[in-house]
């Protein structure tokens, strides 16, 4: 461990820190009470397969032009991982931590926000230490939590953000000061058309007939992915663990039309590899392996793959389809300009996920099910 005291005169020690460990880091989390600059001259490293930056919201500190910057200095296929903890009331840490290739994970927790002040003009203190392989596993599952309470920073989520400024700082803040705001600035208010009670009861039919049939479901796709069958042999046998006669489908016809001729082999690595992936990963390995899949040019990554992983991760993973963006379209909350393919499905399904902890007395307890009531209110009738 050791003890990094930072003043005006300092030689530079916590940002030479900073660098090394976004030079460095195969795994890298930076959660910030808030974001005021970001330096755009920080190098990610190119093989960094995990990286997160979670910032509050708490009294308009945080600063919109900050949030542009750091937001046009990801790439497309990395816009999900710059987050706001929308629902989070006090959200104060201030650390980052990290793993290297060589199996070696540190942290730096203190006063320290990631801003120019903090390297250069601040009083600062902070602790720079290597973690145990146990420590590190806690603070990736620690940003887990986290997560289920953040969205995506958008050009959306900016516009509604309301920044202190000298004008406004007498009114932004609540009667008590120290107080911070806990209102979402994006408010999900979830459709409650007639029937619904009946359709969601249906949906929780059919997502256990998925659970009896799950197993064999899940062996044709390992199958498949090893190349012991044929995409067309895949094709053939799908619709005796899945499908409307078996009773455990979710959306209408559409897909097979260009579907049937797909690359089945291509898809199954996919879905293979998604359901392989450590929990507090997935997330991340949706992205890629959507965006792998989009680059590859498989018809079936959107409707079919949706359904597959919205069958076999009701909670976190929805059906991609018409009525769904509809209803976003009625929110006014888009993904992040520029988002990869991969990164505007997990941008829906962050934004479904929060809008049901918003709204824990609506009769859809997960995705599989809200998606039965938004069809029921934006599908054509």
């Amino acid at each position: 461990m050791r003890l990094i005291l930072h003043t005006p005169e300092s030689n530079g020690e916590l940002r030479d820190i900073y660098r090394h460990a976004f030079k460095n880091a195969i795994e890298l989390f930076l959660v910030t009470a808030f974001l005021t600059e970001w330096d755009n001259t920080l190098e990610l490293n190119a093989g960094c397969r995990r990286f997160r930056v979670i910032i509050g919201k708490d009294f308009g500190i945080t600063k919109k032009a900050a949030c542009a910057s750091l937001m046009g200095w990801l790439p497309p296929k990395r816009k999900h991982e710059f987050m706001v903890a929308d629902r989070i009331s006090g959200f104060h840490p201030k650390a980052v931590f990290w793993q290297e290739a060589n199996g070696r994970s540190f942290a730096i927790v203190g006063s320290s926000n990631l801003t120019v002040a903090a390297f250069e003009t601040n009083y600062e203190a902070n602790i720079y230490s290597r973690l145990t392989a146990t420590e590190y596993v806690r603070a990736k599952g620690w940003i887990k939590g986290i997560e289920r309470q953040c969205v995506v920073v958008s050009e959306d989520w900016l516009a509604e953000y309301r920044e202190i400024t000298s004008s406004n700082r007498g009114s932004s803040r609540k009667k008590n000061e120290h107080e911070p705001d806990t209102t979402p600035l994006i408010a999900f208010k979830l459709p409650t058309p007639n029937r619904m009670r009946k359709f969601i009861a249906e949906r929780r039919e059919r997502l256990a007939v998925y659970e009896k049939n799950k197993k064999s479901l899940t062996g044709l796709f390992r199958r498949c992915a090893n190349r012991k069958i044929t995409s067309s042999d895949f094709y053939d046998e799908l619709p005796s663990y899945w499908g409307n006669e078996v009773g455990d489908r979710l959306q209408g016809l559409g897909w097979e039309r260009r579907g049937k001729d797909g690359d089945f082999h291509d898809l199954s690595r996919s879905f293979v590899v998604i359901i392989d992936a450590a929990d507090e990963d997935r997330d991340d390995i949706v992205v890629e392996e959507i965006d792998r899949l989009h680059k590859n040019g498989v018809p079936a990554r959107k409707a079919f793959l949706s359904e597959m992983l919205c069958l076999r991760y009701p909670d976190d993973y929805p059906l991609l389809n018409r009525p769904v963006h509809k209803y976003l379209k009625d929110v006014k909350f888009k993904a992040p300009h520029g988002a990869s393919e991969g990164v505007r499905f997990l941008d829906l399904a962050k934004k479904l996920r929060l809008s049901l902890l918003q709204n824990p007395h609506h009769p859809a307890k997960n995705l599989a099910e809200l998606d039965t009531v938004i069809w029921l209110q934006y599908g054509e009738q």
